[in-house]
């Protein structure tokens, strides 16, 4: 059994000055060139629009444009999306931007598909929020057909296009590689049902660790009963590592802090309280090697997700930091179960 170690980032920028629009870019593919030698098995971007908070912008408006310049760093990792928002852009646009990037990449395209969460994104493209489901659907069917190579005629409620062909597609065949956004608790048992790979951000989804255990469970085998094949399922976790626990924590709540008080803004007092509750729920993953080593231990023993997407570079997180991190990753987390599955694969 193949255990996936991957890496994420929404590329978080902050108005005191800690980080520039050019150099987080700058920041952001030398750690995925570091992670493709480091052999992670992918880097996912986030997707965002438009900003309402003057002191804090999510500034990725369109991954492909940072994966396509990735594929020529880089050799062998995957290059990810969680998540693309398929409800605000049109689908032509959508489709031939990435059948782009997994043709640069030679096939390394791999796509979290969802509708994102902020109202605000919607209201900046003229868009009703509550419209969102409708136009994920119509432009989901219209980008599978037009990678298919079908010239697509359609005529929705919200897309239309006549004639539209695609005039590079992608080298995956039927399609790209790719995961749906799971966060709420029934968005688990209806993609399971349908055999439809998922992607989550427990933290969004559980507030008890037995809860997250439930709903994997009931994924994983409503999956596997409708024929589904290659299982694995994505779960997302702040992630910081350090020599002592100590330093990790102090490290990683000081990021978490920063991120959490721009997202979701609260007094101080509610923002630790927040912070501590996720730690009981084992939703932070701040440590030491050793530590990391248990929590994949123990979610695989309960969960048997069989990818876990560390999420290092939030809050203003130093360079410095992060790229310490992804070393001690590699070098002392993952080179553990590489190691065991070698072993298990020559037994």
């Amino acid at each position: 059994m193949m255990i996936r170690f991957s890496l994420f980032s929404i590329l978080d920028v902050y108005g005191d000055g800690s980080r520039a629009c050019f150099s987080r870019y700058q920041q952001c593919l030398e750690q995925i060139v570091s992670a493709d030698l480091l052999s992670f098995d992918a880097y996912w971007v986030g997707e965002h629009h438009s900003s309402l908070d003057p002191h804090q912008a999510l500034i990725c408006p369109n991954p492909a444009v940072l994966l396509a310049a990735a594929a020529q760093r880089t050799r062998r990792i995957g290059l990810r999306t969680a998540i693309t928002n398929l409800s605000v852009r049109h689908p032509l646009l959508i489709a031939e931007d990435y059948a782009l990037v997994d043709l640069l990449s030679g096939g390394r395209l791999g796509l979290g598909l969802g509708r994102g969460s902020f109202r605000h994104e919607y209201a900046a493209v003229g868009q009703a929020a509550e419209e969102s489901r409708g136009r994920f659907a119509e432009n989901w069917e219209i980008i599978q057909r037009l990678w298919r190579g079908e010239t697509v005629n359609f005529h929705g409620r919200y897309s239309h296009l006549e004639g539209a062909k695609l005039n590079i597609e992608p080298v995956q065949r039927p399609i790209p590689r790719h995961w749906f956004s799971a966060v709420k608790a029934e968005s688990f048992g209806m993609r399971g049902r349908a055999a439809q790979p998922i992607i989550c951000l427990p933290h969004l989804t559980a507030e008890r660790f037995q809860t997250l255990a439930r709903l994997v469970g009931e994924y994983r085998q409503r999956f596997l009963e409708a024929g589904g094949e290659g299982y694995e399922l994505p779960l997302i976790f702040f992630t910081c590592l350090a020599p002592t626990r100590a330093e990790a924590r102090q490290v990683g709540r000081r990021a978490l802090f920063a991120f959490l008080a721009h997202q979701h803004p609260a007094s101080q007092e509610h923002l630790c309280h927040q912070i501590d509750q996720l730690q009981e729920r084992r939703q932070l993953w701040f440590g030491t090697p050793e530590d990391i080593r248990g929590f994949i231990e123990q979610y695989q023993s309960v969960m048997d997700n069989r990818h876990f997407v560390f999420w290092l570079d939030f809050g203003a997180m130093e360079q410095e930091y992060v790229v310490r991190s992804m070393h001690l990753l590699a070098e002392e987390v993952i080179s553990r179960f590489k190691g065991t599955e070698e072993r298990a694969n020559r037994a």
